[in-house]
């Protein structure tokens, strides 16, 4: 974290380097409107090291960030205030803790950062619950809101750079179980499809696009159903939706996927399906003290989910 040098500065120190200016600024200054951080940046109510800075400016080691006196004391928002009494919860979720980063099984219809319509995401109840001024919470890699299970959140900045580098090499392997509608006769196969973000009505999608970013996820077949299976999935890369879209791409979306399959559900009823059936089961990459071991975290899929299995069985 960075030292604080009065209250309306910031001395940058390392485990703050590399951090974009406007990240940092909404993750130290708690109540304050997403809206308002950007607009005393853009008219220069925010200086570092005495100078005008854009937002996306990265932090450098001995910066000094200056905001507006007045702006530690705007609490001026309609957010709910966090009670900790009803963050017990937070506790159960915690698969793996360390001194470089948490496991957590994210619960679904929970997205993992405030703003898009929600006032307050995983990250923000994680840092208030745990109130730990020795550990900087970050998300490594994120969840779509209506997916549950393995998210990976950093404790240091300089664990994050790291987590951060295995992402861009592609050696964090990530495996999820999903409940495809329709019928399948293949075992495995293999979803090869540039996607590009598409918004509509304030909707964000993924939609096929051959100039798009590169997508590639593997299917495998585990269980099969009347009109639906269940499979893993592993995705090479991690586009937004990717696993949504692709599934919908070859037109056996995900059960309960009401954004990429606005279809009636014909499981909700005969299954107890209300939510959407995909679950990352697990993740895996190379220690951060040791580059040659790889260490895996799992979490279960739930009761919700298993009981939708259980229903389609019998």
């Amino acid at each position: 974290m960075s030292s604080k040098e009065g209250k309306n500065k910031f001395l940058i120190d390392e485990d703050s380097i590399d951090m974009r200016l406007d990240n940092y600024l909404l993750k130290r200054i708690k109540d304050v409107p997403k809206s308002k951080i950007y607009k005393i940046i853009r008219k220069g109510e925010v200086r570092v090291n005495s100078k005008r800075i854009k937002p996306l400016y990265k932090l450098k080691k001995g910066d000094l960030i200056r905001i507006p006196p007045n702006l530690i004391y705007d609490q001026g928002t309609n957010k709910s205030p966090i009670k900790p009494k009803n963050l017990d919860w937070i506790k159960d979720i915690i698969l793996h803790e360390d001194d470089g980063f948490l496991v957590v099984n994210k619960p679904s219809r929970m997205a993992v950062h405030g703003g898009s319509g929600s006032s307050q995401g995983l990250i923000e109840l994680l840092r208030f619950q745990r109130d730990n001024p020795k550990e900087d919470l970050e998300l490594v890699h994120r969840l779509d809101k209506e997916t549950s299970g393995c998210l990976l959140i950093s404790r240091k900045r300089s664990k994050l750079r790291l987590l951060h580098q295995y992402f861009r090499e592609g050696i964090v392997n990530k495996t999820y179980l999903g409940l495809l509608m329709g019928s399948f006769k293949e075992e495995s196969f293999i979803v090869d499809q540039p996607l590009k973000i598409h918004t509509k009505n304030n909707l964000r999608k993924s939609i096929p696009d051959k100039d798009g970013k590169k997508a590639i996820t593997k299917f495998r077949l585990l269980e099969k159903f009347d009109d639906c299976a269940l499979f893993e999935i592993k995705p090479i890369t991690g586009k937004t939706h990717q696993i949504r879209a692709h599934a919908s791409f070859i037109n056996k979306p995900l059960a309960g996927d009401q954004r990429y399959n606005p279809e009636p559900d014909i499981l909700s009823h005969r299954t107890g399906l209300k939510r959407l059936f995909l679950h990352a089961t697990s993740i895996s990459f190379p220690s951060l003290d040791d580059a040659k071991s790889i260490m895996t975290f799992e979490s279960d899929i739930g009761d919700e989910l298993s009981q939708v299995i259980s229903n389609l069985r019998g």
